[in-house]
């Protein structure tokens, strides 16, 4: 597969009626073999699939990797895709998926605390410390948390899918989710007053 470079900086889809259509359209033709569909679905889904791999993984270094292994996948598995099923929560799993098996292959690191989305200015520096403080905190509790809770937490709460949605993408029951929702939203709390993670 060889995806042109020059397109990566196109933007994505809109999400109303018209767009899920022409959605649909392009999944159809990438699942055909069309690879500058596959490259659209790619604009698409590439700062979502990176925005959860690196809360997911802690490092950017590794949640690139992840992503491109994701996409690779995507492309590899497209004709096994159940289209009668929504797509991004099938792409989703393999995120989730790809971050597992990539955090067993490599050992513990020191988790990275630059997002990209996070390094927009301000004109009140002083602000920008203590708002940069808190999600410094946060991204922290986050890695402390065990796999699972961080991957329900990051899918439902950062990510915003449905706990029905997170539930499929992590194989597992809407009431088990809420659970490791709730457990891990208490155990953030808890460290974010320690300040101590």
């Amino acid at each position: 597969m060889e995806l042109r470079a020059s397109t990566f900086w196109m933007s994505g889809l809109g999400s109303g009626a018209e767009a899920q259509a022409e959605f649909a359209a392009i999944l159809e033709r990438a699942i055909a073999g069309d690879v500058s569909a596959f490259e659209q679905i790619l604009l698409r889904y590439e700062r979502r699939v990176l925005s959860v791999a690196w809360r997911l993984l802690g490092k950017q270094e590794d949640a690139q990797d992840a992503a491109q292994e994701v996409f690779l996948r995507a492309f590899r598995y497209l004709h096994r895709f159940d289209r009668r099923r929504p797509f991004e929560p099938w792409l989703m799993k393999m995120t989730v998926n790809v971050c597992h098996d990539l955090g067993r292959k490599r050992s513990q690191y020191p988790h990275e605390a630059v997002d990209p989305d996070f390094l927009r200015g301000s004109s009140d520096p002083h602000g920008d410390l203590h708002s940069e403080e808190q999600k410094q905190l946060l991204r922290r509790a986050l890695q402390e948390l065990p796999e699972k809770e961080r991957a329900a937490i990051v899918l439902r709460d950062i990510e915003g899918l449905s706990t029905a949605e997170v539930a499929e993408i992590l194989g597992s029951s809407e009431p088990t989710v809420r659970s490791q929702i709730s457990t891990a939203r208490l155990k953030i709390r808890k460290m974010l007053k320690r300040g101590s993670v």
